[in-house]
């Protein structure tokens, strides 16, 4: 600024500008942060719209499919159990059909009947969820035939390995009976677990839904970073041109507000390049 030329705020940041070597740096520093931060507080602000779409999504699927909240079992930890029950039945279906000779592939016939079992109970779900008592009914006669020709099987077949020499005893009767029951147990617990579990359409809608709310609250985080960042570069900036006009104009404090306040519109009206990019990924 000349000697003789008036003070004003716009001479007083021109003069700050040109005079202080590192005012062009902090201005555009406090410009860059402005924009960053105004970028991520609408990238937030898209992420919560989209997180609480996918919700909505979420829900109004979940209110078609399972309107009464009848199926409330996690599909994965469904599953998972369903494997736990398909691994038990196969070693019992194993022990039943142990008798079989061995060209008949004892193990092969097993995991088959376990199939079988599993078959059932998922049509036993189904009938039971559509109210079909016949066809229910059905399908309980059909697994209580196959449960007793296993037991027939086992009671009945040969174990040479519990024979003396030179004679082959048949299995116990009593134990047969046992492993058939807990068969039909577990093929019930199985329906009964299918029955509760949940629709399959509904793990990629909360995958969904769960990425959205995972990647607001990421956005969220930014946004919190990048105000701070703004905040310290902004009264970084605004610090600088206080203490330049005080150094100028000593005194005059309304001069040196107004000062203060056209370095804070400069922050808001400079030029980024800074563009933002809001997307869905």
């Amino acid at each position: 600024m000349q000697p003789d030329q008036q003070a004003t705020p716009t001479t007083i940041i021109g003069g700050l500008l040109e005079g202080h070597p590192h005012a062009s740096v902090l201005l555009a520093e406090a410009c860059h942060c402005r924009a960053l931060a105004e970028c991520s507080e609408a990238d937030a602000e898209f992420r919560f719209r989209a997180a609480r779409v996918a919700h909505l999504r979420y829900e109004e699927l979940r209110h078609r499919t399972d309107p009464r909240r009848r199926r409330p079992v996690d599909f994965g930890a469904g599953l998972l159990g369903l494997l736990v029950l398909a691994a038990a039945l196969a070693a019992l279906d194993l022990v039943e059909l142990s008798g079989l000779p061995d060209e008949l592939a004892p193990v092969p016939s097993a995991l088959s009947a376990t199939a079988v079992w599993l078959a059932l109970g998922w049509l036993g779900a189904v009938a039971a969820r559509q109210r079909r008592w016949a066809g229910l009914t059905v399908i309980a006669v059909a697994a209580a035939l196959l449960d007793l020709m296993l037991m027939a099987l086992y009671g009945f077949s040969p174990h040479p390995g519990w024979q003396p020499v030179g004679k082959h005893l048949p299995g116990s009767t009593v134990f047969g009976i046992l492993v058939g029951m807990l068969i039909l147990l577990l093929t019930m617990a199985a329906a009964m677990l299918i029955a509760r579990l949940e629709p399959a359409a509904l793990v990629p809608a909360r995958r969904q839904w769960r990425r959205a709310v995972n990647a607001y609250e990421e956005a969220v985080e930014t946004s919190g970073a990048d105000g701070e960042a703004d905040a310290i570069a902004t009264q970084t900036w605004l610090g600088l041109a206080q203490a330049w006009a005080i150094e100028i104009v000593p005194g005059e404090e309304q001069l040196i507000a107004n000062t203060v306040d056209l370095a804070a519109v400069m922050i808001n009206r400079c030029n980024s390049k800074l563009h933002c990019a809001v997307s869905p990924n």
